[in-house]
């Protein structure tokens, strides 16, 4: 008798859709529009393309080649050369951010991102704590510090992202709820403290 494997349709739907990348491509895009403007607009636009889009089309080449096991960087040794390579870029746009005077929401996350990356890139040879935790920590607070209580409606989005990595065994239970955890008091201060 044969066995089926029962693929989880939501779980992984949710963990692609809200991937770290994606989720901060939308968060540059979308935290300067609460005074929205040309200059706004570009500024989320570039820096989406720039820190995000950069890194992720690279992962999904490296994929492609066989250098890398999956988008989501899964084993660990992997992580932290990857890591580098965004956080360069990360600083690279933070920097021309800062000189040239752009939204304080994309200095704030970008100095926020970078910092609590650079902890991810030291910890994670020895152990994978969830970025897409701390992505959805960070962004509950983001959002609630710019668009005040409309901000909370990310609160269920965030917990069944964090539910989906440990249903799809990518991260144990200990993992995400460390790295949401991490998210919420580190990545998400430094964002409230600067905009604030």
């Amino acid at each position: 008798m044969s066995t089926s494997i029962v693929v989880p349709r939501w779980e992984r739907t949710a963990t692609e859709a809200f991937q770290p990348p994606v989720l901060l491509a939308a968060l540059l895009i979308a935290l300067p529009g609460c005074a929205p403007s040309a200059a706004s607009l570009w500024w989320g636009i570039s820096a989406a393309l720039i820190v995000c889009g950069v890194p992720l089309a690279m992962v999904l080449i490296l994929v492609r080649r066989g250098v890398l096991t999956d988008h989501h960087v899964s084993v660990k040794e992997h992580r932290r050369p990857v890591m580098a390579g965004v956080l360069v870029l990360v600083l690279s746009y933070l920097t021309a951010a800062i000189l040239l005077r752009g939204p304080i929401e994309i200095v704030a996350l970008l100095v926020a991102t970078f910092l609590a990356g650079l902890v991810i890139a030291v910890v994670s040879p020895w152990w994978k704590i969830s970025g897409h935790g701390m992505m959805m920590g960070g962004t509950i607070v983001a959002l609630t510090t710019s668009w005040g209580v409309v901000g909370l409606l990310f609160v269920p989005v965030g917990l069944v992202v964090c539910w989906s990595r440990i249903r799809l065994q990518d991260h144990t239970g200990h993992q995400v709820i460390s790295g949401f955890i991490y998210g919420l008091a580190f990545l998400g201060s430094i964002y409230a403290w600067i905009v604030t």
